[in-house]
């Protein structure tokens, strides 16, 4: 039975960009492999073992893991020449702050490739439009692919999901809400309001700042201060301390002209002459880019009051642009979502250990000089420290569902995708994923914190000649 749906669809009038992953030689991809995957694991259990310190804010210390996790990867039954396609969106589109996350997929890759499969990655950029997501899916629905990654977020999406079901191809995406066409393994919108209250604990006057994400649905605001199109972080981030009640009256850390400013902005935002102390938490909503900048401008404007992220912060692209805005990484962050990240393999139970040996992955594929990103344009080692699990698990599902089917027929694959719940003993890094239900993450969001402090569990950061990413550790805020 088919849970792919068909809808008419408009065709777009420029095709994306097209790459392919390094298709490099199995002989030399494969070399010191077995030395490369023990020394890698080796490394990590022994990393971990002395490296607790990430979960500060937890009741009880984690062990270490296990230093016999596989880093393999064995699916049987998969047809040689099976494509998986990935939608990406690039430069600054709405999405692309999950650029650099997505290049989990390509340890997914190498994990199968250690285990025996060969599969073929396909990406295509979407330009963060709704043509130009649904023009990517056409054109890897013309390369013959089984299933598509869409690993990218926001309202253009639906494009890429109606052209997959026009296809009859099956789509997991690990960034955005699912649809009737589409399986999501990001948490539910229901668990992350119940999340975002929790978050937001005791506070009775919370200040929504919407840079462009809405208003979270399920979660009430006292106040709500429009910023989709606010130029002035700097004159916002004062009119948010002023009405939290940190730093009214002072100029501390503004320029006069800069007070008068935000005194400004706060009259037009919430049509009032002059903002005044009101609220006693904040929400920020809206792409990570702009989320990692507002908050490098209320560090600066010295904001005291609880300031919690929506899911958007744990994608790379806010520690990126927390950094480039001048902010400390050190700060104190807090957002809502699963653990999906390197904390993880701090457990000492199968989940920790499928973590460790995700970890192992990357540290195998960034050992590779001839390792490139998705797009074939930089080193896969200039984003190894940020490469995450979700877009990992994403492809490690259609892969199943491919060898499931034992084709790469993408109806029977889209049936079998149905039929499958996985967990860590079937290759999976993250939570477990049913496909049962087109929400396939059933683990509801909760409260996460941040650390950047360096785990050790990945490769050194490449040099900033490189371009690496500066990168937080997501994790479970335990003390809530």
């Amino acid at each position: 039975m088919s849970h792919v749906q068909d809808h008419s669809t408009e065709a777009a009038a420029e095709e994306p960009a097209e790459t392919a992953a390094p298709d490099a030689a199995r002989t030399r991809k494969r070399r010191r492999t077995a030395i490369i995957v023990a020394v890698a694991v080796l490394v990590v259990a022994a990393v971990v073992t002395a490296l607790l310190a990430v979960r500060v804010s937890a009741s009880t210390p984690a062990e270490a893991v296990s230093a016999t996790a596989p880093v393999p990867i064995s699916v049987a039954h998969v047809p040689d020449g099976t494509k998986i396609g990935v939608v990406v969106t690039l430069g600054d589109g709405e999405g692309a702050q999950w650029d650099d996350a997505a290049q989990g997929a390509l340890v997914a890759q190498r994990r199968l490739e250690l285990g025996g499969t060969d599969v073929q990655l396909v990406t295509k950029n979407d330009g963060g439009s709704i043509d130009g997501a649904r023009k990517a899916v056409e054109a890897l629905a013309a390369d013959g692919v089984s299933g598509i990654v869409v690993a990218t977020s926001g309202d253009h999406v639906g494009g890429a999901f109606t052209a997959a079901a026009d296809a009859g191809i099956p789509v997991v995406a690990p960034y955005a809400a699912g649809a009737d066409d589409a399986w999501s393994t990001a948490p539910s919108t229901e668990s992350v309001a119940t999340a975002l209250q929790d978050a937001l604990g005791d506070a009775a006057s919370p200040l929504l700042v919407d840079l462009g994400g809405g208003a979270p649905s399920g979660v009430r605001f006292a106040h709500v201060v429009d910023a989709t199109s606010a130029p002035d972080l700097g004159a916002l981030a004062t009119t948010v301390a002023q009405r939290t009640g940190a730093a009214a009256g002072s100029t501390d850390a503004t320029t006069a002209d800069d007070q008068a400013a935000a005194e400004q902005a706060g009259a037009e935002q919430d049509g009032d002459e002059q903002a005044a102390p009101d609220s006693d938490a904040v929400v920020v909503s809206g792409p990570a880019g702009r989320q990692g900048a507002l908050v490098a401008a209320l560090q600066e404007a010295n904001v005291t009051a609880p300031v919690v992220l929506t899911p958007e912060a744990t994608s790379p692209a806010f520690a990126a642009a927390l950094a480039q805005a001048g902010g400390s990484l050190s700060g104190a962050f807090r957002t809502v979502g699963v653990e999906t990240d390197d904390a993880r393999a701090l457990s000492s139970d199968a989940e920790g250990r499928a973590m460790s040996a995700f970890l192992g992955g990357v540290r195998v594929l960034a050992d590779d000089a001839d390792a490139k990103n998705l797009t074939g344009d930089r080193s896969f080692a200039s984003v190894a420290t940020v490469a995450d699990a979700r877009s990992h698990d994403a492809v490690v599902a259609l892969v199943t569902a491919v060898g499931t089917a034992r084709s790469t027929d993408a109806a029977a694959v889209s049936d079998a995708l149905a039929r499958l719940d996985l967990g860590a003993g079937d290759g999976l890094a993250g939570p477990a994923l049913d496909f049962g239900s087109r929400q396939a993450l059933g683990d509801p969001a909760g409260v996460l914190a941040a650390s950047a402090q360096d785990l050790g569990l990945r490769p050194a950061a490449a040099t900033e000649d490189d371009g690496a990413t500066p990168a937080l550790v997501w994790f479970s805020d335990s003390t809530d």
